[in-house]
């Protein structure tokens, strides 16, 4: 065991100074034990003065072989669109072999620790080979993800994907052939694989495009979180409104997935009966401004969303929770022209409200019992230098989401271990050096 004491603990909403929080174990799975003052007890103390304390972020959506785009993808070749991109993007997936699907990943996870993430939901759709021919080992690859996971020290939940087509009518895209199943078992099986193997494994119905509504009706009843990706594009809209007549959140309550285990991703462009279906069945929404923004998908509009909203990376234009956050509601203040948008009540009650989204509803969305510097909870924790210059003059709280970046990230802990020190993730760079030589090397090839 041992106490973190900081210059401030973020508990209720509010930084209360004269707090330390006791945890079990460095083990990865320690949880908070106490949050009270600290006394001397004789065991380990880690002093931080200058340092809020608060819950580690949630990575609730996120592709980790997509950080291999960042830099690649900023010019256009003719006109570009949500649909020109992916086109590239399936140009990577199927480059990637083991190995650099390993290297990428544990350096995208690297990134999030640095930047504050404590957990991620790696909405995971590489299965097979190239050619679509399953490895000898079917879950290869979703072992390595988790490997690199470990590797690095984040927390993972695998989100696995069912994909079963190019779309509604459309011919088999053979750029897609590593991510399809043949049968909605075939995906439920992984998942009990992978689970048999000690993994936190999720069903992640892809979208209504990539997924018939046989399938999903094939999976109510599903004992876990279910994660898809929901109105992100009109096109895709578009196309359930044609071969369904519904939109799409209204095919998955159709087909019995929507409750609070259900987590709609994007969730761009909803209508209204959509909206009323959402919280009328308690799910939550996971939004990723950064990529939204790279990929011009929209703004979600979190005026009209009373129910729990998370965030996520998602394609990992950028990996910055505070960017995120930030974002939920600035996008809303530039589609209504006004300011302090989101419910709140206070001076810190509209950063607090973000932080919630960050931490809590992340937590939730994946089935952790994190987000919160609560007893019992996992020790999955993170010290904001605010000592630094940004934090001068300002009420803490606003400040850090509004001014927040990752470089006043100073310490992070996984489950009680130390994962972040200083700033920096021990090996980072040499994971950054096997990304880059993993990928020379398929090019090469």
């Amino acid at each position: 065991m041992f106490w973190i004491e900081p210059g401030s603990v973020y508990v209720g909403g509010q930084l209360r100074a004269g707090l330390a929080v006791l945890v079990s174990a460095a083990d990865g799975e320690g949880r908070i034990l106490e949050v009270a003052p600290h006394r001397d007890d004789g065991l380990p103390v880690v002093s931080l003065p200058r340092a809020a304390l608060l819950p580690g972020f949630v990575n609730a959506h996120s592709h980790a072989f997509q950080r291999a785009l960042r830099g690649w993808v900023q010019h256009a070749a003719g006109e570009d669109s949500f649909w020109s991109w992916r086109e590239r993007m399936y140009g990577l997936a199927t480059r990637l072999d083991p190995e650099a699907i390993g290297a990428v990943s544990a350096l995208a996870f690297a990134e999030m620790l640095r930047a504050g993430f404590t957990s991620v939901g790696e909405f995971h759709y590489l299965h097979h080979q190239p050619d679509g021919t399953p490895y000898a080992d079917p879950d290869e690859l979703a072992k390595r993800v988790l490997a690199a996971a470990r590797q690095v020290g984040l927390r993972a939940v695998l989100l696995r994907v069912a994909y079963a087509r190019s779309g509604a009518g459309l011919a088999p895209n053979p750029r897609q052939a590593r991510f399809i199943d043949a049968h909605a078992e075939d995906v439920l099986a992984a998942v009990e694989r992978l689970r048999a193997s000690g993994a936190q494994v999720g069903l992640a119905p892809h979208s209504v495009r990539a997924v018939p509504r046989e399938w999903l009706r094939g999976f109510a009843g599903f004992k876990g979180v279910v994660h898809a990706h929901v109105d992100e594009q009109p096109e895709e809209i578009r196309q359930c409104l044609a071969e369904t007549g519904r939109a799409p959140l209204q095919v998955f309550g159709d087909a019995g997935l929507l409750g609070p285990g259900f987590t709609a991703v994007h969730l761009t462009h909803p209508n209204d009966e959509e909206l009323a279906l959402l919280h009328a069945t308690g799910a939550t929404v996971c939004v990723c401004p950064t990529t939204e923004l790279d990929l011009g998908d929209g703004f979600f509009p979190a005026w009209k969303v009373s129910g729990p909203v998370c965030i996520g990376s998602d394609s990992h234009a950028a990996i910055d929770p505070f960017a995120e956050l930030r974002a939920i509601e600035l996008h809303s203040r530039a589609v209504l022209g006004r300011r302090n948008v989101l419910p709140h009540e206070g001076e810190d009650g509209l950063a607090a409200h973000l932080i919630h989204a960050g931490t809590a509803s992340g937590a939730h969305a994946l089935g952790i019992p994190a987000g919160r510097i609560a007893c019992g909870q996992l020790a999955d924790l993170v010290a904001i230098d605010t000592s630094r210059m940004e934090f001068a003059l300002g009420r803490p709280l606003p400040t850090l989401v509004f001014n927040g970046s990752p470089a006043a990230v100073a310490e992070v802990w996984v489950g009680g271990r130390h994962v972040v020190r200083d700033g920096r993730v021990p090996g980072g760079e040499a994971l950054a050096r096997e990304a880059e030589r993993a990928l020379r090397r398929l090019a090469a090839g």
